[in-house]
């Protein structure tokens, strides 16, 4: 890892955020599973209802199933107060890993763009560095054609 990279911190928070997502996922399906046995316990005090209206020799019963049934609710309800608190630490929690994760992200976008611009200064300097070269060369070049007499040197052979 190059210094003052962040990428593996920001995969390990992408993990956590994943961890907990999954965690809400659990928490939202029990609090699913938990509405519904509500549901099934109103539905079966409305049956227990009706059987002690229909036999009135059932009724005798009813005071105690109607004590169990309000246990029972209290129960779930309770379970419903404590899977819902749950779930709301862990949105908290969710939250300030977005939030971390995105400063992460920030952080290491602001390293990449100095390091490139860094990369592209010293690459502009190299080629400053090249075309210098070349503007001295052709100079010389310039120069040594311009110090050689005119028209080239005398061939034609008169002693």
């Amino acid at each position: 890892m190059a210094k003052g990279d962040l990428h593996a911190v920001i995969r390990l928070a992408t993990m956590e955020i994943d961890e907990l997502r999954r965690q809400i996922g659990a928490l939202q399906r029990r609090e699913d599973e938990l509405m519904a046995r509500d549901r099934d316990l109103d539905a079966q005090l409305a049956r227990e209802s009706k059987t002690a209206d229909d036999h009135p020799e059932a009724a005798f019963t009813f005071a105690s199933f109607l004590s169990a049934h309000s246990t029972r609710k209290q129960q779930v309800a309770a379970a419903l107060t404590e899977v819902r608190d749950e779930i709301t630490e862990v949105r908290d929690a969710l939250a300030d890993l977005f939030r971390q994760r995105k400063t992460y992200e920030l952080a290491q976008e602001a390293r990449d763009r100095k390091a490139a611009a860094e990369r592209a200064r010293k690459e502009q300097a190299v080629l400053d560095d090249i075309g210098l070269e070349m503007h001295r060369r052709r100079t010389a070049e310039d120069d040594e054609a311009d110090q050689s007499p005119p028209g080239g040197p005398d061939i034609t052979g008169s002693f």
